[in-house]
């Protein structure tokens, strides 16, 4: 996919649906998701999020999203599964991931709605909290705006977020 703009989704802007296929060598490049979710306010959707795959790379991709005021738990475990970071990656409908799976984000450029660009220092590591987006570390060490929400699932993530664009 590239050269996307989506605006005002119902979900997620950008997904990718591998399940257990184990699906290699997807692209998502120039890609722009503002305001994901509007259809669901305060309860579901994200910039982009995965359920499953083997190996994909996002190149300077843009996502414009808010940190919503008092977003509704998921039924059932409580989680906050709206506008919680850039990058979600799910074990949700039956998303797998091999041991050897590999995320590459190359660019990001992340912003609130009036264009504030969210940072790691005014975010949270690894955990939601109010009006904080969650950032965390990748296996080299470079905070990125993802999270994941399985503790017992491996993604193996690894980012430059701004400047070179052969971390991966």
């Amino acid at each position: 996919m590239v050269n996307v703009f989506i605006e005002n989704t119902g979900d997620d802007t950008y997904a990718l649906w591998g399940a257990n296929a184990n699906p290699q060598d997807i692209l998502f490049k120039d890609c722009v998701a503002i305001n994901p979710g509007i259809m669901r306010p305060k309860w579901y959707g994200n910039c982009v999020a995965t359920y499953g795959l083997k190996s994909v790379v996002f190149e300077n991709i843009t996502c414009k999203a808010s940190s919503p005021e008092d977003p509704i738990p998921q039924p059932g475990s409580g989680e906050i599964m709206i506008d919680t970071s850039m990058f979600v990656f799910y074990t949700s409908f039956g998303g797998s991931y091999p041991s050897d799976n590999a995320v590459c984000i190359r660019g990001a450029s992340f912003m609130n709605l009036s264009g504030q660009k969210y940072t790691p220092l005014e975010g949270s590591l690894k955990v939601y909290e109010p009006h904080k987006m969650v950032w965390t570390p990748t296996e080299d060490g470079v905070l990125a705006p993802f999270y994941l929400p399985s503790k017992t699932q491996q993604v193996n993530v690894k980012a430059c977020l701004s400047g070179s664009t052969d971390c991966c």
